[in-house]
């Protein structure tokens, strides 16, 4: 049986539909329950059990609303983490025509899926973590961190670099090779690092993308 080739985007595709179909489940009880809460407050409004029905059922509402909001939210983040992924896929066009292998979505037992995983002509593998964070990415000790104007601030998912990097390790095993290079793909902002490696992490940009692996594979 044929294994069927993942496109790019798939997963993270399928995430978005699941967190947005969350979301609505989550409006949809926030909307019952404060129409329960009106009605059972006016059936009881004359006694103190009316006003325990209305605060209990409002804060449960406003529970589910704020939590309807927040899958919403984790919803078009990822739809935009799936178009960054489609984005990267478009200009990797270039390689498959030179004879590269690609695959997407690769299934890893840690750290979820690999985004894109490269076989190049001349036997060298790379694995590529696409991201959509704004700003301009930078290495302050070690350390990847983004600046907005003079500001600087830490990636909320943690350590960006950890992640890639057990990625490599994960398809190195999977696919039995001896090593595997991590890149980190940022399709938003720029990025200002010295050689693009952090930590032994490639980190660059869509446009700068496919010109690094060419001079990573010679």
């Amino acid at each position: 049986m044929s294994t069927r080739i993942k496109q790019p985007g798939e997963y993270i595709r399928k995430l978005a539909r699941k967190r947005k179909l969350s979301a609505m489940i989550r409006y949809f009880l926030a909307a019952g329950v404060a129409i329960a809460t009106l009605c059972l407050f006016i059936i009881y409004s004359t006694s103190s059990i009316g006003v325990l029905f209305l605060f209990t059922g409002f804060s449960s509402s406003y529970y589910f609303y704020r939590s309807g909001k927040y899958f919403q939210q984790r919803a078009l983040d990822a739809r935009r983490g799936a178009k960054a992924e489609t984005d990267v896929a478009d200009i990797l066009n270039v390689l498959e025509l030179q004879k590269w292998q690609i695959e997407y979505n690769l299934r890893i037992k840690k750290w979820g899926d690999a985004d894109i995983v490269l076989h190049s002509p001349k036997d060298n593998w790379y694995v590529i973590d696409v991201k959509s964070h704004g700003g301009t990415k930078i290495s302050e000790s070690g350390r990847l961190r983004r600046r907005y104007g003079k500001n600087i601030y830490d990636f909320r998912e943690g350590n960006l670099l950890y992640k890639v990097k057990g990625q490599a390790k994960e398809v190195r095993l999977l696919k039995g090779i001896k090593w595997v290079t991590a890149m980190l793909c940022f399709t938003r902002g720029g990025v200002d690092i010295s050689n693009d490696e952090v930590n032994g992490v490639y980190v660059v940009s869509l446009g700068n993308l496919v010109d690094t692996l060419l001079r990573l594979d010679k």
